[in-house]
């Protein structure tokens, strides 16, 4: 396109990897005749377009150019976040939960046509995260229909660390998850972006919490009709601070959301700030009211298979759980935990029943009679016992099972502390030391698939750190000062061993006269100490904590 009075040249070639056999002599000639133009006095435009390919590439590098999607991808890799609790949600029991399909107030919410908040609330242990999980794992089988649905969650936990109760790091991580599925909607983020990342330093973009807020907002007035899931579970183990805000912006969502439909499922449990809003909930699902059924199932699993009751003791024990779990599952398990060693004690059938109806049947004395159990261990047992719901409860992230046995390692006498090598660790390991975390912490932890050790619920951390409750009377005085000043001394310990056993076949070198290979070693040396890591990016905060 030639404008003659301005000397004006717009040149178009579109795909131009589509030429014959991806000529490179044509492309080269195609560059060398839009650079001559401008010697003959025309000002030229020019726009090639090109399927990605790296021959065309290395021809027409030296020119502008955009690769396609990348600004999205760039804003993508700005918001990623690592939400780790969903993978160590338990799985639900074979059989259970199917309800949930079928419940007249799921059905209302999934099916209308409008946006709408599904409120899922229960007690603590009745299921919810569980529940959440399911909906997630099993939605597009239930749901054929909503193949092209967008799918975006986030589980809050408080077991996980600071970062796992976030509402920005929430936010981040569905705008993520929307912007992945669909990148349509990236117009509600680019100009928002570009300017952003105009202002940040060398690039690199940190958002603000308001702002993605806005963002998500923004969504609401997308022209074009998107379905999306949006499943938060947890709320109430999210921040404090702002939990009503977040729950006021999706129920602003919902209401004010034009050619989107867009579905918000949430579990909780009964918190004030959820409380506020429940009568604003489009639908609400209570999860003691519906677990009977699957309390049951889970029951019969193990009262006959694992424990031999036949007849009636076996409905008398089975009527006796299901009447008393009041809808609690964890209440269910620890019971099973207690009694599945039985049989092994030679315990006759009524004698199983008897000691089943001995059993608290409220979750805060289950816990006590836990703990005083493990009072009656030996000094070491409750020292490391201790030692490692200190970790839990206080570490600024979830340590493994490797960390967590190296912190034991550090004697309370400096002089008798020692790091345990590689191959000590792993006899250890074989030999019992997931056996050691069950035994001394009761049942009480747990260690996942990813090998991080955890309490089995956020109930046992709030009874653990209950200000004058059983846990601050008892042996086992988890405070968090003495907790921070444990975990410092552990840790700066470790540091002096690290220091005083570096395998350095040079260690008496004076460090002035180290090579770069000195500190490459020294520095895998370190590298291969499980717990330096940890002690590394944190050991500042338990020094500020105590």
């Amino acid at each position: 396109v030639l404008n003659r009075q301005k000397q004006e040249l717009f040149i178009v070639v579109d795909g131009i990897d589509r030429a014959e056999r991806q000529n490179v002599e044509f492309i080269q000639q195609v560059r060398a005749v839009i650079g001559d133009l401008p010697a003959r006095n025309a000002k030229v435009t020019a726009l090639i377009t090109s399927q990605p390919d790296n021959k065309i590439k290395e021809v027409l590098s030296g020119l502008p150019n955009i690769e396609y999607d990348e600004e999205r991808k760039e804003y993508l890799a700005s918001l990623r976040f690592d939400n780790t609790r969903y993978s160590k949600i338990s799985e639900e029991h074979k059989g259970s939960l199917e309800w949930l399909w079928t419940h007249n107030q799921y059905q209302e919410w999934s099916s209308s046509n409008n946006s709408r908040l599904l409120c899922i609330e229960g007690k603590p242990g009745s299921g919810k995260s569980t529940l959440a999980k399911y909906f997630k794992d099993n939605f597009l089988e239930w749901n054929p229909d909503a193949e092209s649905a967008i799918l975006a969650d986030f589980f809050f936990s408080y077991r996980e660390g600071k970062l796992q109760t976030s509402h920005h790091n929430m936010l981040r991580s569905v705008l993520y998850a929307i912007l992945d599925q669909n990148e349509t909607f990236f117009y509600h983020f680019q100009s928002k972006y570009r300017i952003h990342k105009k202002s940040s330093a060398a690039g690199h973009v940190e958002w603000s919490y308001s702002l993605l807020k806005d963002i998500l907002l923004s969504l609401r007035d997308h022209e074009k009709e998107e379905r999306i899931y949006l499943i938060v579970d947890a709320v109430d183990e999210s921040d404090d601070e702002d939990r009503r805000d977040i729950l006021q912006l999706l129920l602003e969502l919902c209401s004010t959301s034009k050619c989107c439909i867009i579905k918000i499922f949430i579990a909780s449990r009964p918190v004030s700030e959820v409380q506020h809003y429940i009568n604003k909930f489009h639908n609400i699902i209570r999860m003691q009211d519906e677990t009977k059924a699957d309390i049951k199932k889970f029951t019969d699993s193990f009262l006959g298979p694992e424990l031999g009751l036949t007849g009636d003791l076996l409905r008398e024990a089975t009527e006796y759980i299901v009447d008393h779990a009041q809808g609690v599952f964890l209440w269910v398990s620890l019971v099973r935990e207690e009694m599945r060693s039985l049989p092994e004690k030679g315990y006759r059938d009524r004698e199983i029943i008897e000691q089943l109806k001995a059993l608290p049947t409220e979750m805060e004395h289950f816990y006590e009679r836990i703990v005083n159990k493990m009072e009656q261990g030996s000094l070491r047992d409750v020292r490391d016992g201790t030692r490692m719901f200190q970790y839990v409860l206080f570490a600024l992230r979830p340590l493994t099972v490797k960390e967590l046995q190296h912190a034991l390692a550090i004697d309370g006498d400096p002089n008798r502390a020692s790091i345990p090598s590689d191959q000590s660790f792993e006899g250890e390991l074989i030999q019992g030391m997931e056996k050691r975390i069950a035994h001394c912490g009761g049942g009480l932890l747990e260690i996942k698939g990813d090998g991080n050790v955890q309490v089995i619920h956020q109930t046992v951390r709030e009874f653990f750190l209950r200000r004058g409750g059983h846990v601050a009377k008892s042996r086992f005085k988890v405070r968090e000062r003495d907790a921070h000043a444990s975990i410092t001394i552990i840790c700066t310990r470790y540091l002096l061993l690290c220091a005083a056993n570096t395998a350095l076949e040079n260690k008496l070198l004076d460090v002035e006269d180290w090579t770069s290979q000195h500190f490459d070693a020294y520095t895998q040396y370190l590298n291969e100490r499980p717990l330096m890591n940890y002690t590394l990016s944190f050991l500042k905060h338990h020094i500020s904590g105590c």
